[in-house]
């Protein structure tokens, strides 16, 4: 056994000798690659180095997919037009739109039992299962039930990504998305749509929550804030996608496949897609480091002085292993996770709720479509703002703008020009915060934690998800109850994120002790030192749930 060790050890030597320069022919020069600094190191390989982007890329591609699986509910799942064929209805003249009638035969009212549709039975998915009437309700379950299976993910998976790494967490959801997307386009019955919509749902929790997570952590500090335009691009693109192929494709079950079927492509990302460089270095995954550092600068043609990319932390440092205990039993971080829980419920439940019903904004559903879709492609400038004002203060008052327009809202309910000017502007500052917001948290949650902070956020952020479908419910209390129920929780929102840190021009923490609770936290319990003594003296009572599995080489290391 100790031979085995030793062995290890020597290979792994061999492995940093041949990056460090230690080695004739060796690519770089410098000492070695343990101990080294992610920020210091991907931004040697420049703001803009090839490597970087092209795993931004692929990255990004899974936001493509995410946002076709999402919203492409919300054109299939539309009432469709149908008639009455039951010969009595017939007879009576009462047959379109009519779900039940008067039967002069039994001289009572009866359910309709046989309809046409006007369209075509294929057009809609809630036309060929037959969700009309009294099964209306049922397709908006289909959306709730895409948001469930995110939402009971999320958690599991982030503390897996935290645990293991990012990559096969983020792989094995978006070929799970994939190919229950297509289930879901082959689907026989309302119940077998039902079940692949929830394993779509479970898939898409590893591409928003973990594949936002490494691109924050591929990329240097300085394309950090620009991060937020090319997503947003590319959102709105797979959005505008979906209505594109809604227009030309009759068939849902087509539009399903087509919409997907290109993703099967993805299966080259097991060779492509590399671990994350951060949590390589924090977890002193020596091999995969080596690994990354060659294949960056082979294709980016740079040479690296490892010695100027050395953490300032001592090389007998060891990263704590975290888990969801420590989220829930740090002061700093609960205050934090609370209050960015409530603001990623306000901020999903807006955008869901304004998206999925966008068709009813204009006479002509594809106009309110597309409109509630180009609108968002401004927020995508708001990366000027992140570099000027910071992260805190867009996220802040875009919440706060959302809440004043809804105000106004709320004076002018129904269809018409004000009310849907209105609408539109409010999600386009919905937008906004959905720019900033995702790199707020990702930015000043430490890599220790990051994907399990970021995945509490994503789970608890999802009841907005799950309960937007019914939003239009709330008309039967008032017409202009909607607006005023979103308009005090953006309210509250925005409050919240103002009592956030700031992370503009700030260093991603490392571990828990290196969190800044921000300005209304600290203000109340004192100095960033006084913290960090309670923060150590609660580090000493926690036991790790998990331990990290043993390090193996992976594809992408060999």
């Amino acid at each position: 056994m100790a031979k085995s060790h030793q062995n290890e050890a020597e290979t792994e030597n061999l492995a940093i000798a041949e990056v460090s320069g230690s080695r004739p022919g060796s690519m770089l020069r410098a000492m070695n690659c343990a101990n080294l600094d992610a920020e210091k190191l991907l931004t040697g390989f420049g703001t803009f180095g090839f490597y970087q982007m092209f795993v931004y890329i692929m990255a990004n591609i899974g936001f493509f997919l995410y946002a076709g699986e999402s919203m492409i509910i919300s054109l299939i799942m539309q009432d469709p037009d149908f008639v009455c064929t039951d010969p009595e209805a017939v007879a009576l003249n009462e047959t379109f739109g009519v779900c039940e009638y008067f039967s002069v035969i039994s001289n009572s009212t009866v359910k309709c039992s046989n309809f046409e549709y006007l369209k075509g039975k294929d057009e809609y998915f809630t036309s060929e299962f037959g969700l009309i009437c009294d099964r209306q309700t049922y397709g908006e379950h289909s959306v709730t039930i895409f948001m469930i299976g995110s939402m009971i993910c999320t958690p599991i998976l982030t503390q897996l990504a935290d645990l293991y790494g990012r990559r096969v967490t983020y792989l094995i959801p978006l070929w799970l998305a994939v190919l229950a997307s297509i289930g879901c386009a082959f689907s026989p019955n309302y119940l077998i749509f039902m079940i692949c919509r929830f394993i779509a749902g479970i898939g898409t929790a590893g591409i928003g929550t973990i594949g936002f997570v490494i691109m924050l952590e591929t990329i240097a500090p300085a394309f950090r804030s620009l991060t937020p335009f090319v997503s947003t691009i590319v959102w709105v693109a797979g959005y505008t996608t979906v209505g594109i192929v809604h227009l030309y494709i009759q068939s849902w079950r087509w539009q399903f496949f087509v919409l997907v079927a290109p993703f099967l492509l993805t299966v080259s990302y097991y060779w492509l897609l590399p671990e994350s460089i951060h949590w390589m270095i924090t977890y002193k995954k020596h091999k995969g480091v080596t690994s990354y550092v060659k294949r960056s600068s082979r294709f980016n043609r740079k040479e690296l002085d490892l010695e100027k990319c050395k953490s300032s932390q001592p090389e007998s440092f060891n990263a704590k292993k975290r888990t969801f205990v420590d989220l829930f039993t740090n002061g700093p971080l609960l205050f934090q996770l609370f209050s960015h829980c409530i603001i990623m419920i306000v901020m999903n439940f807006t955008y869901w709720a304004l998206s999925l019903f966008s068709t009813d904004l204009h006479e002509n559903e594809m106009i309110g479509y597309f409109l509630s879709g180009f609108v968002e492609l401004p927020a995508a400038g708001t990366v000027f703002l992140l570099a000027y004002f910071g992260r805190r203060t867009v996220t802040g008052w875009s919440l706060l703008a959302q809440s004043a327009l809804m105000f106004i809202a709320v004076f002018y309910p129904g269809r018409n020009a004000v009310a849907m000017t209105l609408f539109l502007s409010v999600k386009l500052f919905n937008s906004v915060s959905w720019v900033a917001e995702p790199l707020l948290v990702g930015e000043m949650s430490p890599t220790t934690t990051r994907n399990m902070f970021y995945g509490v956020v994503g789970f608890v952020g999802e009841i907005g998800s799950i309960i937007a479908p019914y939003f239009n419910r709330l008309k039967t209390i008032h017409d202009a109850a909607p607006a005023f129920a979103v308009a005090l929780l953006s309210l509250l929102a925005g409050l919240l994120a103002l009592c956030s840190p700031e992370t503009k021009d700030m260093p991603m923490p490392e571990d828990i002790n290196d969190f800044d609770p921000g300005p209304v936290y600290r203000w109340i319990f004192g100095s960033k030192s006084k913290i960090l003594e309670t923060n150590n003296e609660n580090d000493k009572n926690i036991v790790p749930l998990l331990d990290p599995i043993p390090e193996e080489p992976t594809e992408f290391e060999k």
